[in-house]
């Protein structure tokens, strides 16, 4: 575990006794804001969406993240490996049709644009916020948060369940905001 995140107890600790804003005491660490929370049942589950992501953020090894963002941005995995779809994808990587921000935008012929990745997109303004297995559901089988099919145009990423953990941790944990 990397010694220079906070550890999780003590930030859970800290968003109860101050829920306005949640800063880590001074004398432990650097100050780390959490965001605004307020005493309702979404910011609650906003600041607990909060923790789940540094939690995975902690979880995912640097590796592992340079994997996710190797094949999020190449189609390869970090051993070079190229990821097979169905049906065949228009471009042979993520980022050709999200951008390499994440943010999405493009079109397709038939009016179909391409979804924004990013954090925001994905989790904050979502009602059913993607999670790493939601997320993985998604880029394997076109299902979405909501259990609906994705658009067609969507391939079906087939790849091995450590290279699906990889990049979807990349995706939820690095493209922000």
């Amino acid at each position: 575990m990397n010694r220079n995140l906070p550890n999780m107890v003590e930030i859970s600790k800290t968003v109860h006794r101050t829920p306005a804003v949640a800063v880590a005491d001074a004398d432990e660490r650097p100050a780390m804001r959490l965001g605004a929370l307020r005493r309702t049942p979404a910011g609650a589950a906003a600041g607990l969406l909060g923790l789940a992501v540094l939690a995975l953020t902690a979880c995912a090894s640097p590796s592992q993240l340079s994997n996710g963002r190797a094949i999020f941005l190449t189609g390869r995995d970090g051993s070079g490996v190229p990821i097979s779809a169905s049906p065949r994808p228009l471009f042979a990587y993520c980022a050709a049709c999200h951008r390499t921000d994440g943010s999405g935008g493009v079109h397709f012929p038939g009016g179909v644009v391409s979804a924004d990745l990013r954090h925001r997109a994905l989790v904050t303004d979502q009602r059913h916020p993607y999670t790493l297995a939601l997320l993985e559901r998604a880029i394997s089988t076109g299902i979405d948060n909501d259990g609906e099919p994705l658009d067609p145009v969507m391939p079906r990423w087939h790849m091995p369940p450590n290279d699906l953990h990889d990049v979807a941790a990349y995706v939820l944990t690095q493209l922000a905001p």
